[in-house]
């Protein structure tokens, strides 16, 4: 029988309601007329284990670590198999930025991104 609230196929469904995860990375968005500050608490992760991606019309924050699962009933038998603990989060940016604009720091487990709004990025079209 099926225990909808516990897994299915050895997946969580719903998760462990008094369980808190282990890592986390939460940003939290401030626009201000020179630039857009992003900055987040980044749990279970180092610096080593950060990228910022520059896309098209945002920022791609990524979260990665490996981690190592024991699998075996004796001590003997353990296997150890690699595995890997990914978060992305999608910033989108509504103005013209370039790799230049963006300056990034991470101390105390707190993550900064600064996108400086240039105004030479931006182009107008004129109306008739």
């Amino acid at each position: 029988m099926l225990n909808r609230g516990t897994d299915l196929f050895g997946f969580p469904l719903f998760g462990n309601p008094g369980r808190k995860p282990s890592h986390t990375l939460t940003l939290n968005v401030q626009d201000t007329e020179k630039a857009l500050i992003i900055e987040g608490v980044v749990q279970g992760f180092e610096k080593e284990h950060l990228q910022i991606e520059f896309v098209r019309n945002g920022l791609l924050v990524i979260a990665e670590r490996p981690i190592e699962v024991a699998e075996g009933e004796s001590k003997e038998d353990v296997e150890v198999t690699p595995q890997t603990t990914r978060i992305e989060r999608f910033v989108p940016v509504f103005f013209p930025f370039t790799e230049k604009d963006v300056k990034a720091s991470f101390a105390d487990n707190t993550l900064k991104i600064v996108i400086t709004k240039n105004k030479e990025h931006r182009k107008f079209i004129s109306v008739e």
